[in-house]
């Protein structure tokens, strides 16, 4: 793999890409180029551009973040690219819809494509665009859109960021750019290994003093940003948010944000979402069956689905100045890792 910086390997990634190119498994472009990566799944497509995108305009306030990073993992990617000198594993950025963008992908996508393949039931076309005229022209929408919000890939970006600082000819790191109406958002569920010493009748019932709670026959998903679905102690649970869904700030009415303000903080005493041992997100793709799996076989004593986070909230809570809890958000479509790379050595 090119793209596993907590491998213990990374020294060899470099070798390992020599023989890749040696091998015609991975081959140079023979200029300058940008890509355009189509993504279906079934009837769903989403189209955006490959390419390097300035480290500089995170200090500016161009691209935005919307959860916050830490800075070991931080650290670990930036000796990655140091040791490497590739990114192999674009950030998605996303942005509002872009007519001259739409434009171009509508061109080039009733061409024949550079190369089409496909995995695990997804499809994927690539078209490279190496024109200098062309390229000019999509640089030149990409520049008059005011704001890029980071969708996947927040320590990647400030880990290159960071590296930029230190050297300041690498200052540009893999993305793909994609409108936000093309990406699904999903969400993380919250496990929790704890109940801070206290019985789960206790538990429950200190939950009346924030939420509306409910236990259910069966499961059923959230519905909106102020429901919850909680399994503990062999059953389901609903539970309704006091809060109002138009509270504001917007953060205030951000389910993950509930769920720390309102549950992991005052009754479980977990106070740092990102180093405390006693909370893990889990992104399932069967949260009814794998929610109570985990907690069946002990794994976990509880676990809280939401409902996933409208992206208009998302804009909201980066525009007030606020950050997201972390795993706030499980972004689709994803690239696949090492498809295409940038090397800092040939820029």
């Amino acid at each position: 793999s090119l793209i596993q910086p907590h491998s213990g390997k990374t020294p060899e990634i470099r070798k390992r890409l020599h023989t890749f190119l040696r091998q015609g498994v991975l081959v140079r472009d023979p200029s300058p180029s940008i890509y355009l990566l189509q993504i279906q799944t079934g009837d769903s497509k989403s189209l955006g551009f490959v390419g390097s995108v300035q480290t500089g305009r995170l200090s500016t306030g161009e691209i935005k973040a919307h959860e916050d990073v830490e800075n070991n993992r931080v650290e670990t990617f930036k000796e990655y690219l140091k040791i490497t000198q590739l990114n192999a594993e674009p950030v998605v950025l996303c942005h509002p819809p872009n007519k001259e963008l739409e434009d171009i992908c509508y061109q080039f996508t009733n061409s024949l494509p550079f190369a089409e393949f496909k995995r695990k039931e997804i499809d994927y076309k690539l078209w490279r665009i190496d024109h200098p005229i062309l390229i000019d022209r999509i640089n030149k929408a990409l520049k008059s859109i005011r704001s890029l919000y980071i969708a996947d890939g927040h320590h990647r970006c400030f880990s290159s960021l960071s590296y930029s600082k230190e050297d300041k000819t690498k200052d540009q790191f893999l993305a793909i750019l994609l409108p936000h109406d093309q990406l699904q958002i999903d969400h993380f569920c919250r496990m929790f290994s704890t109940l801070n010493e206290m019985r789960i009748d206790h538990f429950v019932a200190k939950l009346s003093n924030n939420f509306k709670v409910k236990r259910l026959s069966s499961y059923k998903a959230p519905q909106s940003i102020l429901e919850f679905s909680m399994y503990i102690g062999g059953s389901w649970f609903w539970l309704t948010s006091k809060r109002s869904d138009t509270t504001t700030p917007t953060l205030n009415r951000i389910p993950t944000n509930i769920i720390y303000e309102d549950i992991a903080k005052p009754l479980l005493s977990i106070q740092n979402l990102q180093k405390d041992k006693r909370i893990a997100y889990r992104h399932y793709e069967n949260p009814s069956q794998q929610i109570k799996e985990d907690v069946d076989k002990s794994e976990y004593v509880l676990g809280i689905q939401h409902y996933p986070i409208p992206f208009k909230d998302i804009i909201a809570t980066v525009e007030d100045s606020d950050l997201l809890p972390p795993k706030s958000t499980h972004f689709r479509p994803k690239p696949l890792h090492g498809m295409l790379i940038f090397d800092f050595l040939t820029q």
